[in-house]
């Protein structure tokens, strides 16, 4: 086996180490020869995982990889080859016949799906979905077939690629993708949350609140869907709450947490307002806190038994959150969308760049030209991504630091429940008093559903900070 395909086998199956995997990647992201070795390989790896677990082992799966590359038939006629079966025993090589695969167990077909590929011919035993992109996060790589749905939760933003593009998933977002053809880029219903599209050598369609975006060969885009979503983990690590109305957030602590929040004293027009907070390794009682100050600006109180919410009118006019909001900002290159047919262009020569809907008026579009600053805050979460996007946000580095357990972001703070109790850090606020790596202090400057970016005093760049480590 030459060494670039054996680094393509080892980068595919996660034993490629990280100080590798970067120059490796950048080499895939330009070699279109090796990006279509790449696909090819994952077809036959998504075969592979779709046998039962029983059958074929991960040391198994692991040399039946090794076994496509190195396999090289004596004859163009698949009647004529044998074929290599690895079993789970490390040494033990069985050969077998062709002809007779319908008859031999399910770990000799998944052998002869491996040997077909390496004819160039597609053969599988039953019907599979076909293998349309990789998945990429701190756990390491998985396949997305035709249909699937990728999910990213609060703090673990993931990169979703495919021959000739990828997508990069913010946190709280979910993304359907679809095959579209064997030559062509999958395409992809954004149901909520931030990404980046990136299409690096074909075009690439997205669907995203009722409207159709194409995106031209050599451009990138950004897209901010959010929508009202909650998911609360059975222990507290990840908390979304995302525009959804008080009445149902009330509900809420009841069904994560056992808390009952009796809501009886609240109108009807405030329990369904809006209100969002994110939150990290929250207990029932940090969640309770989490939820009455994002309440709180519409005039939610609650009692001394923290059981009752209750309304106190303020002065002064808020504006609620309404179910949806949805921003599209091209970043490098051309795109368009459309709507009930009619196509706005975007990012072209002398054309608007950015587009905002929302649902109170959602026929409505805003439309404007942004200049690379207000761009770069459309992806600000994406601070240490590689390649082009990457290069977009020089001012603006990754924190060597997450933000502490038990950290809530709200639209206008970043609250900490820690040891050192309470902590309230405003947005825009004057003080430099958040502790950073290395001594350092900052000052809040904005924030996402993934954390925060803070301004470093003494320095001109900008850090952003993800949520803590899950559990």
């Amino acid at each position: 086996m030459d060494e670039t395909r054996e680094k393509l086998i080892a980068w595919m199956i996660g034993d490629l180490s990280a100080e590798e995997s970067r120059p490796f990647e950048a080499r895939l992201a330009a070699d279109a020869a090796l990006q279509q070795q790449r696909n090819q390989l994952e077809r036959t790896l998504a075969a592979v995982r779709a046998v039962p677990a029983e059958d074929v082992s991960d040391r198994a799966f692991a040399r039946l990889m090794a076994a496509a590359a190195e396999v090289v038939p004596e004859s163009a006629d698949p009647a004529e080859a044998e074929i290599i079966a690895v079993e789970d025993t490390p040494d033990n090589v069985i050969r077998i016949n062709f002809l007779l695969r319908t008859v031999l167990p399910r770990v000799a077909a998944v052998a002869v799906i491996v040997f077909i590929f390496g004819l160039g011919v597609w053969i599988t035993p039953g019907s599979l979905r076909p293998t349309v992109a990789g998945v990429y996060d701190e756990h390491g790589m998985a396949m997305v077939v035709d249909g699937d749905l990728v999910e990213s939760r609060v703090g673990e933003p993931r990169r979703l690629t495919f021959a000739t593009g990828e997508v990069l998933l913010d946190g709280a977002t979910a993304v359907r993708v679809h095959a579209t053809g064997p030559y062509s880029a999958p395409a992809f219903d954004v149901e909520r949350g931030r990404v980046v599209v990136t299409a690096s050598a074909t075009p690439v369609s997205l669907n995203v609140g009722g409207r159709s975006v194409q995106l031209g060969k050599g451009s990138m885009l950004a897209v901010d869907f959010d929508h009202a979503y909650a998911n609360i983990a059975a222990d507290g690590s990840i908390v979304e709450v995302q525009r959804m109305p008080i009445g149902d957030v009330a509900d809420l602590a009841e069904s994560a947490y056992g808390v009952k929040l009796y809501a009886g004293g609240v109108p009807e027009s405030v329990r369904n307002t809006r209100v969002s907070f994110y939150g990290s390794n929250l207990d029932a009682e940090a969640f309770i806190d989490s939820f009455v100050e994002s309440a709180s600006r519409f005039g939610i109180t609650i009692d001394d038994t923290r059981r009752h919410l209750s309304y106190e009118p303020r002065s002064g006019r808020v504006e609620p959150n309404e179910e949806w909001k949805l921003d599209i900002a091209v970043l490098q290159g051309a795109a368009s969308v459309s709507e009930a047919g009619h196509i706005l262009p975007l990012g072209g020569k002398g054309l608007p760049n950015f587009v905002s809907f929302n649902a109170s008026e959602p026929t409505r579009a805003e439309v404007g030209s942004l200049g690379n600053e207000d761009l770069n805050r459309q992806v600000v979460w994406a601070a240490g991504a590689e390649g082009p996007l990457g290069e977009r946000l020089r001012d603006v580095k990754p924190s060597s630091e997450p933000l502490p357990d038990g950290s809530v972001i709200h639209t206008d703070s970043l609250v900490l429940n820690g040891e050192g109790g309470k902590r309230i850090f405003k947005l825009g606020g004057p003080d430099f008093d958040f502790p950073l790596a290395g001594g350092r202090h900052g000052r809040l400057v904005q924030l996402t559903n993934s954390g925060a970016v803070f301004e470093v005093q003494g320095e001109i760049v900008r850090e952003f900070m993800p949520f803590g480590q899950k559990d």
